[in-house]
């Protein structure tokens, strides 16, 4: 399928992968499981953790021996390394749409948007969207997350205009060519193709002589 898709040939930078996280976070706790309610068992690795005791710091307060503090810097590389159109954003959402609300994960988004990358967001289904839409109705950096307080300080730091920062941010999320508008309009593709082929098979179980023509009326909000 990769193969004919003409895929084989791309390549993904998934930070969870790419990303060291035995030095950084894999010794903390990341919430109780939803099944057990017992807490996520922790990692026990003797990996040097990267932590602001005594390291060194770029001028900005980033820790120069920490992978995860450098996003702008490596899509920077990849853009500026690859031809043109050849560096795209791909936004994996999870079911509870926690992506929204971590610090890092947006300003991600905005740095893609900010320079000019093509991006695209995958959903689990259209009723966790309808189902999370409210919250991401009035977005606001100051609320997020992140794992590391001293990263949301640079994040914060790093944004001198913080109210038009979230006006440009639901404007991404929420106008008619932002990534919300876009993953509904391959939504509403997507059901078209089911109607049409429900309809014809529907119409290759019916008796010849009874056969009627089909109809396809596609209506776009």
């Amino acid at each position: 399928e990769l193969y004919w898709k003409g895929k084989l040939k791309s390549t993904y930078w998934v930070c969870v992968f790419s990303v060291n996280q035995h030095a950084s976070t894999c010794h903390l706790s990341c919430g109780d499981d939803p099944v057990t309610g017992s807490p996520h068992p922790t990692c026990g690795c003797a990996t040097e953790k990267h932590d602001t005791a005594g390291l060194a710091c770029l001028a900005d307060g980033r820790l120069i021996c920490s992978e995860i503090n450098k996003f702008d810097d490596m899509m920077d590389c990849l853009a500026t390394s690859l031809p043109p159109g050849g560096f795209a954003q791909c936004i994996a959402v999870d079911a509870e749409f926690e992506l929204f609300q971590r610090a890092w994960c947006i300003a991600e988004i905005h740095r893609a948007s900010t320079m000019g990358l093509h991006q695209s967001m995958e959903l689990l289904s259209e009723l966790c969207w309808s189902s999370h839409r409210s919250e991401l109705e009035n977005l606001r950096v100051e609320d997020m997350k992140a794992t590391s307080s001293n990263d949301k300080v640079a994040i914060l730091a790093k944004i001198p205009d913080k109210e038009a920062f979230n006006a440009e941010l639901n404007r991404m999320v929420f106008d008619e060519k932002g990534l919300m508008r876009n993953w509904q309009d391959g939504l509403d593709i997507v059901c078209m193709l089911g109607k049409v082929l429900k309809m014809s098979a529907a119409s290759q179980m019916e008796p010849r002589k009874s056969r009627a023509p089909v109809t396809l009326q596609c209506t776009y909000s």
